[in-house]
């Protein structure tokens, strides 16, 4: 079997568990890597440690045909943090060229597109531009929003605040458009380029449909039947405290479809899984 032997940094989180589990169960030799792991399949190797400490990655990481990399700081209040996603992605391409592991799929976002972005954004691109300027055989997988049939979504959460207050906010207009797509889909695509590898591959994965924040609240309005008040804040209004607000403000309401010809899309109907996500308990 090729790619074989596999190194998740990230693997304990949202996205990075399905994909260990996938790997786990098609017969790959998984290793996970993650700051705080917790064991979640039976033979499975977990690696406590931090991409930030080269020391410890020049050790520990090695003997392995391919490396996918999640690791990344999304939310913060101490915007000084996302630094911390260039400087680990340097640690691991440093420790690669090192120890002679060639191939890395990255996990970078679509809103490398938006034109003005903040400290997030700004540091994924800087990590791209690694990835891009490095001698390694990359596949680059630029996300649009990931969410699953699970509580840790944001439109369970929108549907829990509407539930318990009866009050629905929303971030600008609420028109904005975009493409989320189901992590399920996100663990088969990476797993068809672990098994047909693309080298210097960069492509976005998409949900199928297009969708607006409005629309997502009239899902919960029809499946629900609970009313509520719609409560649109101004961008204009979040900019003057973005920097105790724990994500980007910048570009929060430009449009997030997809615009690069090389998109693959995933199969689940994202309305179908909005009506499912709400029915969770």
């Amino acid at each position: 079997m090729e790619n074989k032997r596999i190194l998740v940094i990230g693997g304990s989180g949202y996205i990075g568990k399905p994909i260990v589990k996938r790997l786990n169960k098609q017969g790959y030799k998984v290793t996970v890597l993650s700051r705080n792991p917790k064991k979640i399949i039976n033979g499975i190797k977990y690696i406590q440690g931090n991409v930030m400490n080269k020391d410890f990655l020049l050790k520990n990481v090695k003997d392995f045909d391919v490396i996918i990399y999640l690791a990344a700081i999304i939310r913060t209040l101490k915007k000084s943090k996302y630094k911390e996603n260039i400087i680990g992605l340097k640690n691991t391409i440093e420790t690669m060229y090192t120890n002679k592991i060639k191939k890395i799929i990255y996990f970078s976002t679509q809103s490398i597109y938006i034109k003005k972005t903040g400290p997030y954004g700004n540091s994924k691109k800087a990590c791209e531009k690694l990835i891009l300027n490095s001698y390694l055989n990359y596949v680059v997988i630029r996300p649009n929003y990931v969410y699953g049939i699970d509580k840790y979504n944001d439109f369970y959460r929108l549907y829990s605040i509407i539930k318990k207050t009866k009050i629905c906010p929303i971030i600008g207009s609420g028109k904005t458009r975009f493409q989320p797509i189901n992590k399920n889909d996100i663990v088969e695509i990476t797993l068809k380029y672990i098994k047909k590898w693309k080298p210097k591959e960069i492509v976005d994965v998409s949900g199928k449909t297009t969708i607006s924040m409005n629309e997502v609240t009239e899902i919960i309005k029809k499946q629900t039947n609970i009313w509520f008040i719609k409560i649109h804040i101004p961008l204009s209004i979040l900019q003057l405290f973005k920097w105790i607000i724990p994500f980007d403000v910048d570009g929060y309401t430009d449009d997030r479809t997809s615009i690069n010809k090389n998109t693959l899309k995933g199969y689940a109907n994202i309305k179908e899984d909005i009506n499912n996500i709400i029915k969770i308990n």
